[in-house]
């Protein structure tokens, strides 16, 4: 194997191992931390405004398939997912991706 292949696979085996540490960091953003801040729900509005209910949250704004919701309760998101959310993320971010999300 030359040498300049093995750069490339040395560069590709980083940027794979950086990108799921930020994949990780994101899905786990919203169990940690004080109760009370925003989440994001991902995925199809109808759905996830019933999860956001069936959890005891309040919908805080509606972006195309982003819904932003708020609850005082520990263990927020875990409950959505729960209830049938299907990707829950920190709620800044997940705000972040309501334009590309449209």
């Amino acid at each position: 194997m030359s040498t300049t292949t093995r750069r490339i696979l040395r560069f590709v085996a980083r940027t794979a191992a950086v990108l799921a540490g930020w994949a990780i960091l994101l899905l786990a953003m919203p169990f940690v931390g004080p109760s009370g801040r925003d989440v994001a729900v991902i995925g199809d509005r109808e759905r996830a405004i019933r999860a956001v209910a069936a959890a005891g949250g309040q919908i805080v704004s509606l972006r195309g398939r982003v819904t932003l919701a708020r609850s005082s309760h520990a263990g927020f998101a875990a409950a959505l997912y729960r209830r049938g959310a299907p990707l829950v993320l920190e709620g800044r971010i997940g705000a972040g991706c309501a334009a590309v999300l449209r």
